[in-house]
């Protein structure tokens, strides 16, 4: 037994320089600090000018911030103000009551290291509130606790009769708001020998639940599961869900049901572990749905009793009025309690060497140790502080108690968003200020140098290996998202784009478990593709040219070369796009696809004594559009838009022209069948930047879309190496040729991770043109519904 000393932490480590925008930013992160630290309330309103979230957008009408906040500085120590205020909140038709409506998270033994537990479920206990207790089994110390809820997830791992019946209830988790549809995961190397016990798995296997229940496939099945729960328990019973489309609808079969309640966990929601590219293109935020879901619960006689829980981002008092004012009972604060025992926002938990010793490995002889006393201290100050900032709120609000406020829409107001968002939340919009939040971008470009961000690039290079231990695989990443809409600044409309993420109206596939056929079939089935990717044009010479050829031959792909590689090589020829006075001048050994410019459509007769397929490319502009019809009776395969082509000022975002010209072709006869059915769709640009663009463009009815500047800086592509002259032996062909390979396996499982959330099975089949998939953040209604997509939230 080892006789060193182990370090016990008990204060806040330094909040390091934010490498990229946060919604957990330092501010927030202080604030929460102080409460964790003085158990007192320090302010009531943030300032949200620099914050594009849909939350931060809405403010009470007859409340001034900043005049709030100067007055409360005043008046705060008179704690007399606030004394007859009512926090109390009854939940599960009243057997269960709180001291005020928060719900620490659910976040799990493994997730987290042990000691954050125990301090969550202890201070629960001590201020009245209640903790979740997540997947995975109980930690010993945390099953001795009251104020507590045990999870029934789809992993099962831990469970039996006796956890069922700790605590005030159950959870069945059916999707959680990071990774809606397609289950938990807790990586292996965390899977030490106390976790193993608790959720009875063995050592260093990674715990990966299955996505879906696979005793619940319906409604129906749902309502079995939670009568057999309570029948054997005694416990009230909630249902856990990721906020995607059909949410309201599922709100409604839940307390049709049986259940108690239900915990709605919005995106941007944090997690221990989770593919980068579900959660941060999958599910909707929850302030989009908390109103539709009391609103049709209450138009169904459903609502009186039953509970509605809010998660993902619930950063403060302020956000919980205003979630209770859309409709909600209560709110769950995951991140935000860890942020009060620490946590620094590195985005690092999977890994398991967290420096605030919060989601760190546990290990037999540790060095340090978060100290148990001081987290549970934290904790429960950190409760009293946002209690009684909460209390100021509802006197601020001329309420006495948390009723009052539940439901209230009609005392806030929507600021810097759209009439049809506004709608949606169920509230007024003040046209005081006629700006949006945030770029539509339907016309302006991005900066090259700003469009690709130093995560973005990070990301890609993981993909191949170029940076990070697993190429080929899903990059996975933990806690809140940063991306746009949500945090960062929207560059493409596709970033307004959310993905589906099924859940009890439909079953979602499991991408770990089950087949999920990603062959992709072009002319006529003459032509197949492993995967909807195809590598797009470089403009690049030499070596470059050559590795790409020969990935999309080794790897079943295309390439749009703008010349033959080599024309003994008839396996390479058949893989490549070929302009066609490449093809006229050269051997036409092998080749099967020759590409005609829009503007010398005249030359597709001369080709037509050929056997080979005929891909028109466009530019991605408004002209494209008109011109398409023209030509649909041509001797053509396929039509590609390219992003690249004809840059000038009137460009059009990829996702507006693939979906615009998809339903062209849909609608415009062709003999006795329709064009579409004739016509493949391609598309590619160099600003097309991995597996969610690229989900999401043949959702809106692309046959396949082509990368090229995404593979090149995932594989850390050096001009200067690659040039005709220089010296071959200057980098690794083969080295690059297998990074290459690796990026487009890893995007070929990232597609099929966000295929498997969505409930689909055949990526051809079942997403082609499937535009409802997907809703969009606020998006501007006319780019919207060129899209032919639904808003997030609207039934």
């Amino acid at each position: 037994m080892s006789t060193k000393s182990v370090q016990e932490v008990s204060t806040f480590v330094r909040m390091p320089k934010p490498k990229q925008k946060e919604f957990w930013d330092n501010r927030r992160i202080e604030h929460l600090r102080e409460l964790a630290t003085t158990g007192k309330a320090a302010y009531l309103w943030e300032n949200h000018s620099d914050s594009s979230r849909i939350l931060d957008r809405l403010a009470f009408s007859a409340i001034d911030p900043q005049k709030s906040n100067d007055e409360f500085k005043e008046i705060h120590n008179d704690s007399s103000l606030i004394k007859n205020i009512d926090t109390t909140t009854k939940l599960a038709y009243g057997r269960i009551s709180l001291s005020a409506p928060l719900y620490l998270g659910d976040m799990s033994f493994g997730a987290l290291s042990g000691i954050p537990n125990i301090a969550l479920a202890r201070a629960s206990d001590a201020t009245g509130v209640i903790n979740g207790t997540g997947e995975g089994g109980l930690h010993p110390d945390v099953a001795t606790c009251k104020n507590i809820t045990v999870q029934w997830a789809s992993g099962r791992f831990g469970v039996d009769i006796d956890v069922l019946k700790t605590g005030q209830g159950i959870v069945i988790k059916i999707g959680q708001g990071a990774k809606p549809g397609i289950g938990g995961h807790l990586p292996g190397s965390k899977v030490t020998g106390p976790i193993s016990r608790a959720r009875r798995i063995p050592i260093g296997k990674d715990a990966v639940s299955p996505a879906p229940h696979h005793d619940i496939y319906s409604i129906e099945d749902l309502g079995q599961r939670i009568w057999a729960l309570k029948e054997a328990t005694g416990k009230p019973v909630f249902v856990k869900i990721g906020c995607t489309n059909y949410v309201p609808y599922i709100a409604s079969g839940v307390a049709s049901m049986g259940a108690d309640g239900i915990i709605i966990d919005g995106s941007g929601a944090g997690t221990g572990a989770a593919p980068s590219v579900i959660r941060d293109n999958v599910g909707l935020p929850i302030d989009l749905v908390v109103s539709w879901v009391d609103r049709i619960l209450t138009k169904q006689n459903l609502r009186n009793g039953f509970s509605v829980i809010a998660a993902g981002g619930v950063s403060n008092a302020e956000d919980t009025a205003k979630l209770l004012a859309l409709g909600a009972d209560c709110v769950s604060t995951g991140t935000a309690t860890l942020v009060g025992l620490g946590c620094l926002m590195v985005h690092k938990c999977h890994i398991g060497f967290c420096p605030a010793l919060l989601t760190n490995k546990l290990v037999d002889d540790p060095t340090k140790v978060l100290s148990l006393d001081k987290s549970v201290e934290w904790t429960s100050k950190m409760i009293f502080g946002w209690i009684e900032e909460f209390k100021w709120i509802l006197r601020e609000l001329n309420l006495n108690s948390v009723s009052e406020l539940v439901g209230r829409r009609d005392l806030l107001r929507g600021y810097n968003m759209h009439e049809e968002t506004a709608d949606i939340l169920g509230v007024e919009l003040d046209h005081s200020s006629k700006s949006l939040v945030g770029p539509q971008p339907i016309q302006k470009q991005i900066p090259e140098d700003e469009y690709w961000t130093p995560i973005l690039q990070g990301e890609l290079r993981e993909l191949s290996g170029s940076a990070g231990r697993n190429p080929g695989e899903a990059v996975i990443t933990s806690m809140g998202t940063i991306t746009a809409p949500f945090v960062a600044q929207p560059r493409s409309v596709c970033d307004w784009i959310r993905s589906d993420g099924a859940q009890v109206t439909r079953p979602s596939i499991d991408p770990y478990r089950e087949e999920i056929e990603t062959s992709t079939y072009l002319a006529n089935g003459d032509i197949r593709l492993s995967n909807p990717i195809y590598l797009g044009r470089l403009n690049e010479e030499g070596s470059i040219q050559n590795i790409f050829s020969e990935v999309s031959s080794s790897m079943g792909l295309l390439y749009n070369s703008q010349k033959l590689i080599d024309a003994s090589k008839t396996s390479l020829n058949s893989s490549l796009l070929i302009p066609y006075s490449e093809f006229l001048n050269n051997d036409k050994s092998g080749v099967k696809c020759i590409t005609v410019d829009y503007n010398e459509i005249d030359k597709i007769e001369k080709l037509s004594e050929y056997d080979v397929h005929i891909m028109v490319r466009f530019p991605s502009n408004e002209q494209t559009i008109k011109s398409i019809s023209s030509i649909i009776d041509k001797n053509i395969s396929g039509i590609i838009i390219d992003w690249d082509l004809d840059k000038n000022n009137d460009t059009l975002d990829l996702a507006i022209c693939t979906s615009e010209v998809d339903n062209i072709l849909r609608n415009t006869p062709f003999k006795t069948s329709i064009a579409r059915n004739k016509i493949n769709l391609l598309v590619e640009g160099s600003r097309i930047r991995g597996a969610a663009d690229i989900f999401k463009l043949i959702g809106l009815g692309a046959d396949a879309a082509g990368i090229s500047k995404a593979a090149l800086l995932s594989i850390n592509y050096d001009p200067k190496k690659f040039r005709n002259d220089s010296n071959e032996s200057n980098f690794d062909q083969d080295k690059t040729r297998e990074k290459l390979e690796y990026t487009i396996l890893a995007l070929q499982k990232e597609i099929k991770l966000l295929a498997g959330a969505a409930g689909i099975s055949s990526i051809q089949n079942s997403l082609l043109g499937n535009r409802e998939l997907f809703r969009s953040v606020d998006l501007d209604p006319l780019i919207r519904k060129r899209l032919g997509i639904k808003a997030g939230g609207a039934l």
